[in-house]
């Protein structure tokens, strides 16, 4: 067993010394560049976020009063032609209501009545009626709007765009770079695709009992931005 243990030692050994022997290549000479593409587009889909709001002596009045205003909200949107697939509800809550001012140390604060919430997403495909929408859902029994959100539909051909413009952008960065280094551009080795999305519009807060008539909507453009990764080998 020991000669068999030393032989194996020695082979060891051998490869080693063989292995350290061996010229070190010389490392590959690539260009490392990033490209970073961004596409806009207006926006043809919104997103309302809105909440009704109901304050009664009872639970039982508050949940009944609070489900009345949901339905008629519910119904105006389907006027606008919003379908039910598109509306879902967030958030049901009911809370008690206390009264208040100072109280006593060894007594319940005092239950004066209850508030019901009801909170919906709603998702509206014509941008056309989105301001109509807006000034009718006050009269049907909203009492706040949560946020509107802009985006598009097609988020993948906007990204699709945002990344053939990130490839020309690092693609020129890489002609320049071997041109003004003195050397010539070989073949790509690798790209690498990270996308980094685009921050689309802050949604919009608003309170319905302030709002004016003909609610003024100004979608603009939302973006999706990307990067890449691009390696090149030095000729």
């Amino acid at each position: 067993y020991g000669r068999k243990l030393m032989k194996i030692v020695k082979f060891l050994i051998f490869v080693c010394l063989v292995l350290v022997a061996l010229p070190v290549q010389a490392a590959e000479r690539t260009i490392n560049v990033d490209g970073i593409g961004k596409a806009s587009a207006k926006p043809d889909r919104a997103e309302i976020r809105l909440s009704v709001i109901s304050n009664e002596a009872t639970a039982a009045e508050a949940i009944a009063s609070v489900s009345e205003k949901a339905r008629r909200v519910l119904k105006a949107l389907a006027f606008y032609g919003v379908s039910d697939s598109d509306i879902q509800t967030g958030s049901v809550s009911l809370n008690p209501v206390y009264k208040r001012g100072p109280q006593s140390q060894d007594k319940e604060p005092k239950v004066i009545g209850y508030r019901a919430a009801i909170g919906n997403t709603a998702r509206v495909r014509k941008m056309e009626w989105l301001g109509k929408i807006l000034d009718n859902l006050s009269e049907a029994g909203a009492d706040r709007l949560d946020g509107v959100r802009f985006f598009v539909a097609d988020t993948e051909s906007l990204r699709r765009e945002a990344r053939e413009i990130a490839v020309d952008n690092a693609m020129s960065k890489a002609r320049q770079l071997s041109a003004a280094a003195g050397v010539g551009l070989g073949e790509i080795i690798s790209i690498t695709d990270a996308a980094a999305g685009g921050p689309g519009p802050q949604p919009r807060m608003l309170a319905f009992a302030t709002a004016e008539r003909g609610v003024p909507v100004m979608p603009g453009e939302v973006s999706e931005q990307v990067r890449v990764h691009m390696v090149y080998a030095i000729k």
